[in-house]
C-alpha cells in the first residue's frame, strides 16, 4: 500500500508562499517527500503547470439538467446523457432478469408407426416435395 502523503495544510501553505523561491528539489528535501510528490501537489493546487500526463487533473465534465426521457427527473447530470443514473441502472438490471431473446421453440419430430411393416417412419409438420 502506498504511504500517504505528506502534504498537509501547513505544508500547503508553505507551498503557496515558496513556490517561486525554491527548486522542485529544495522545496522536496524541507518537506520530507519525493520531487513527484511536490509537483503533483503543485498541479492540484494550481500553482504551476507540469507538462506531462502523470500530472494532469481530469477535468470536471459538462452537465445539463434536461429531463430524464423515461421518468422525467431534472437532476444535473452529465451532457448527452438522456437516462438519469436510476433508470440506467433499473434497465441495466432488466435485462439481467429478462429470458434471452434467442429462445426458440423446439418442435419434435413426430413419430409413426407403420402398420404394415411394423417400421418406424418419420413425419415432420412441414411438407416435403418427394421426388
Amino acid at each position: 500500500m502506498a504511504k500517504k502523503s505528506p502534504i498537509t495544510s501547513e505544508v500547503e501553505q508553505w507551498l503557496k508562499l515558496n513556490h517561486k523561491l525554491h527548486t522542485h528539489k529544495e522545496m522536496a528535501a524541507n518537506i520530507g517527500c519525493c520531487i513527484e510528490t511536490v509537483r503533483r501537489a503543485l498541479v492540484r493546487l494550481e500553482l504551476e503547470v507540469v507538462h506531462g500526463a502523470k500530472y494532469q487533473r481530469r477535468a470536471v465534465p459538462k452537465s445539463w439538467s434536461r429531463p430524464c426521457i423515461i421518468c422525467g427527473c431534472s437532476k444535473s447530470r452529465p451532457r448527452m446523457q438522456f437516462k438519469c443514473n436510476a433508470c440506467h441502472d433499473r434497465e441495466r438490471d432488466a435485462d439481467k432478469h429478462m429470458p434471452s431473446k434467442r429462445n426458440v421453440t423446439i418442435t419434435l419430430p413426430r413419430i409413426d408407426v407403420c402398420l404394415d411393416k411394423k417400421e418406424k417412419a418419420t413425419a415432420t409438420s412441414e411438407n416435403l416435395q418427394l421426388g
